[in-house]
């Protein structure tokens, strides 16, 4: 996937997110970047963007709140949810396949990491027309859950991995499920999600054996280092 990394200025944001569900959008706009959007939701007097990702015409994906963000996208589902946008006004536009493409991509790479298996347009949860007549939805859901994830659902996650047994992160899981494939022991739990000492240890006789500052923090650098 050719996701572009934006830097995007938030007006602060919270860290909360437990993502359950996809939801899908349309920007309601032929023409629109990441940071239109973006210019759009301060106007509103919101945060920033209120979705993670923006897939524009062009197949390119953008991304916008990270992951474990609030987003605000979807009433009452914002804590539990990542919120995916398309360029496009799909009440009377087609989508292209390269969009097409793209987007059954980035969903099957969000619910092989956060194991989801519900995906939604907004329509479904909140009084809207969102994402608008013309959007495949239904062939979205079938075509996703028929297939396999992609290979390399591997990017940063965008926040760091830190030492914390008491909070299961599928990150975290994947992290220990390429650490024991490299022959390191995360501990006699295997690769649980939770972040604990066996895990700790583990990162750091990896960064140690690359190179790496030995923090056993798993931050962009390691992170890579750890999925070639």
């Amino acid at each position: 996937m050719n996701i572009i990394n934006t830097d995007l200025k938030f007006n602060g944001l919270t860290y909360c997110n437990s993502p359950r569900k996809v939801i899908l959008h349309h920007a309601e706009a032929v023409s629109c970047s990441i940071e239109d959007i973006h210019n759009w939701h301060l106007n509103n007097g919101w945060s920033g963007c209120g979705y993670h990702y923006l897939v524009r015409k062009n197949g390119v994906i953008y991304k916008g709140r990270g992951e474990k963000a609030l987003d605000a996208h979807c009433i009452n589902y914002n804590a539990i949810s990542i919120g995916i946008c398309v360029e496009g006004s799909y009440n009377f536009e087609t989508m292209p396949d390269i969009q097409y493409n793209a987007l059954i991509e980035l969903i099957r790479c969000i619910c092989n990491k956060y194991n989801i298996t519900e995906i939604y347009g907004h329509r479904e949860l909140n009084a809207t027309d969102c994402p608008g007549k013309n959007f495949p939805l239904d062939r979205i859901r079938r075509e996703v859950r028929s297939g396999a994830a992609p290979k390399d659902c591997t990017s940063y996650p965008g926040y760091l991995l830190i030492m914390n047994p008491s909070v299961k992160d599928n990150n975290v899981r994947l992290i220990q499920k390429k650490l024991i494939e490299k022959g390191y022991s995360v501990g006699s739990c295997g690769a649980d999600g939770y972040f604990g000492y066996g895990t700790l240890e583990a990162v750091k006789r990896f960064q140690r054996d690359k190179g790496l500052v030995m923090d056993g923090i798993v931050g962009e650098r390691t992170w890579r280092k750890i999925m070639q």
